[in-house]
């Protein structure tokens, strides 16, 4: 029998969780042109290692939040890191081919996206209320710090160990994390068990998307994730083709926006006693209205221009917990199809609207700045529906 945990440990293991999908992107980014070099590959067919895995990542996930509703969270949560593993493992055979990086990277997604999940779906099994918001911040200020850190860990190893000793690291990580799950995390799920058969999977998809709640909350936080890809999308181009930073110069300068995702959760946490999440999710799209003001009016300058995404990515961090836990507080029962459901589609909001400015051709400051004051009124109006005007 392993031992019971706390809410506090779970919240921990929910950060650890959460953390999987960013480090194992970001650890493998700054080796890729290493990887490219050994093997003799081409370049662009290398950067297929990060397609493969968010390929497989994100369409899971609409399998692992019925299976766990189903089966539990603990159960799905080993067998979907053990995959991970088994992945990475094959990642890690001698004298791997680049077929094989393939193969085991798309394992290694198809096994992670239980993470993005579950750790959603535990913590909404153990907290609600003005709780569950302060542990959803915490999840959001990890899931906001992990890129900043994973690329430079990535390349510190990469650099003095060689590539293959990044997929040493996501092992060693993997499999740490999943022997504490597997020795110390008990089940969460304590309500009702989802049959798990495809006419109930269907069923319970086709509910939630009926609800007003479930997409007056999801598109809130669909449209703060995506204005926030956009931002990032578009960003260096402006830095770096109408300002003329350099890559690197750049890669210091956008450090600054991820604090900005960390002091909203810090400021989220503060106030969550004294402010409603319904209070932050009506305030939350003025201070995108005010980046998209500040880009338009601001000189063409580096730190006008951070500034203004700063203040864009304060709201994101402000929103996306209140969002979040508003959205998940009325499903305990279908938490895990609910988070399935939204990182789905929150996934496939941000791909479909970078692609939309890839086709119109966005990368300039002014053309961004629009594009943020266009969200902002959408993310008003979703506001205006979900939780009443203001």
């Amino acid at each position: 029998m392993f031992a019971k945990t706390s809410k506090n440990s779970r919240l921990i293991f929910a950060c650890l969780i959460v953390s999987i999908g960013q480090l194992s992107v970001g650890l493998l980014f700054p080796v890729l042109p290493a990887i490219s070099q050994s093997l003799a590959e081409d370049p662009n067919r290398v950067q297929w290692l990060i397609s493969a895995y968010l390929f497989a990542f994100g369409p899971v996930q609409l399998l692992y939040g019925p299976l766990s509703d189903a089966k539990g969270r603990r159960p799905v949560l080993i067998a979907g890191l053990a995959l991970a593993i088994l992945g990475v493992g094959l990642c890690l055979v001698p004298n791997a081919s680049f077929e094989w990086l393939l193969v085991g990277r798309l394992l290694q997604g198809l096994g992670a996206g239980c993470g993005a999940v579950v750790s959603r779906a535990m913590l909404r099994d153990s907290f609600a209320g003005p709780a569950l918001r302060n542990a959803l911040s915490y999840v959001a200020m990890a899931a906001a710090f992990t890129p900043i850190v994973a690329p430079a860990i990535g390349g510190f190893i990469g650099y003095h160990f060689g590539w293959y000793s990044v997929f040493v690291a996501m092992l060693i990580y993997l499999l740490t994390l999943w022997l504490l799950l597997f020795a110390s995390f008990e089940e969460t799920h304590q309500g009702a068990r989802q049959p798990m058969t495809l006419s109930v999977i269907v069923a319970n998809y086709r509910h939630l998307l009926g609800l007003r709640h479930f997409l007056g909350h999801g598109g809130m936080l669909w449209g703060q994730f995506s204005l926030m890809m956009v931002s990032i999308s578009v960003m260096p181009y402006i830095m770096q083709q109408q300002i003329g930073m350099t890559a690197a110069q750049y890669g210091t300068w956008a450090l600054i926006p991820a604090l900005g995702l960390l002091l909203g959760g810090v400021i989220n946490n503060r106030i969550q006693h004294y402010v409603p999440a319904e209070q932050v999710l009506r305030f939350s799209p003025y201070l995108q209205l005010a980046a998209g003001v500040w880009l338009l009016l601001a000189p063409l300058h580096p730190a006008w221009m951070i500034a203004g995404i700063f203040i864009q990515a304060l709201g994101n961090g402000m929103a996306f917990p209140n969002a979040m836990s508003r959205l998940l507080e009325p499903y305990r029962d279908l938490a895990g199809a609910a988070a399935a459901l939204s990182g789905a589609l929150q996934m496939l909001s941000a791909a479909l609207l970078t692609a939309a400015l890839v086709y119109l051709g966005v990368s300039t400051a002014f053309s961004l700045s629009i594009c943020i004051l266009l969200g902002a009124l959408v993310l008003k109006g979703l506001s205006w529906c979900a939780v009443g005007r203001w």
